[in-house]
């Protein structure tokens, strides 16, 4: 396929973003992050090139948040066991600029899992992971190549995951 880079002209773009950390209760801690962009092609300066002035960027999701929960509790011998669990959403994306149907990427929520044991010298830790915990099927990438190939292709994004670590501080 060929991929022409595209200059869309001039846009306007808004946004917002927050962030909070909260710490309820010892051992507790909450954190969140919320993001939201209005991306609008000037009309004016996607004449010509094909562009309604409706279209994004692409790669560019409307909204994104995402927000964690942690509870670490010492034990009696000076351990310290961990849980967490996490997780984000994007919205909506298109992965080229005249935003069709094939570029389509729906929006979609990851989640993940964490439960970690430190030993009493905080030398040791040994952690069990869970990625895409509920094994969400989603796309990183589609490519719209129908008129130079005759199809679409895509990069699905990883299946529910596993890992155990150990790490080692000196």
């Amino acid at each position: 396929p060929c991929l022409q880079p595209r200059n869309g002209g001039e846009a306007e773009v808004k946004g917002a973003e927050l962030e909070i950390t909260a710490y309820p209760v010892d051992g507790l801690s909450i954190d969140g992050a919320i993001s939201y962009i209005d991306f609008n092609y000037d009309d004016a300066s996607v004449a010509g090139v094909g562009l309604t002035g409706d279209e994004i960027t692409p790669y560019t999701p409307e909204w994104t948040w995402s927000f964690g929960i942690q509870y670490d509790h010492e034990l009696s011998s000076g351990a310290l066991l961990s849980a967490r669990f996490d997780g984000n959403y994007q919205s909506t994306i298109y992965t080229e600029t005249f935003n069709t149907s094939w570029s389509e990427i729906e929006g979609y929520f990851l989640g993940g899992a964490r439960v970690a044991f430190t030993d009493p010298s905080d030398q040791w830790t040994v952690a069990l992971r869970v990625d895409n915990i509920f094994d969400e099927y989603y796309f990183n990438s589609v490519s719209d190549v129908t008129t130079s190939l005759g199809l679409v292709t895509g990069v699905p994004g990883l299946p529910r995951t596993w890992s155990l670590s150990v790490e080692r501080r000196f």
